[in-house]
């Protein structure tokens, strides 16, 4: 048996879940009408400025409020389960040779098969690269073994 692995640590994970691919993906779950709605309410919208102390002085300064785009909250139970309903289609995009699993912002991907031939780690890799690209997900590369 042939095996072969890899092993993805996403950057920056919560930080860069596109809203509207999020909730296309929850609509396509069954998640509509008035939960839907809740969740879009939950997800945008979502305002947020950045406070600096000086340590020097008794400075504040106070960027301007900016609506986010690209996040789900991280503090809260609800992103972490948002996000893995974001990535949870990963699977459809790779084929039955390859075991996936998903832990937050981890993915461990295993491919095996008796034939050398049939063993395609790079196809296999390229499918996972494009799915996170375009659903804007960056794999640090600094992480990956």
């Amino acid at each position: 048996m042939h095996v072969g692995g890899f092993f993805c640590d996403l950057a920056k994970a919560l930080d860069t879940v596109n809203h509207q691919i999020l909730l296309a993906k929850l609509h396509f779950y069954g998640i509509q009408g008035v939960s839907e709605d809740w969740i879009r309410s939950y997800i945008t919208n979502i305002r947020q400025k950045v406070e600096v102390k000086s340590p020097n002085t008794a400075q504040i300064f106070f960027s301007d409020w900016h609506t986010l785009k690209y996040e789900v909250p991280q503090e809260s139970i609800l992103g972490p389960l948002l996000f893995i309903m974001h990535i949870n289609d990963l699977s459809l995009r790779i084929n039955s040779v390859t075991e996936l699993i998903l832990f937050a912002d981890d993915t461990s991907v295993t491919i095996s098969s008796r034939n050398f031939k049939g063993f395609s780690s790079v196809l296999v890799f390229s499918r996972v690269i494009k799915w996170f690209a375009a659903n804007n997900l960056v794999i640090n590369l600094d992480k990956m073994i």
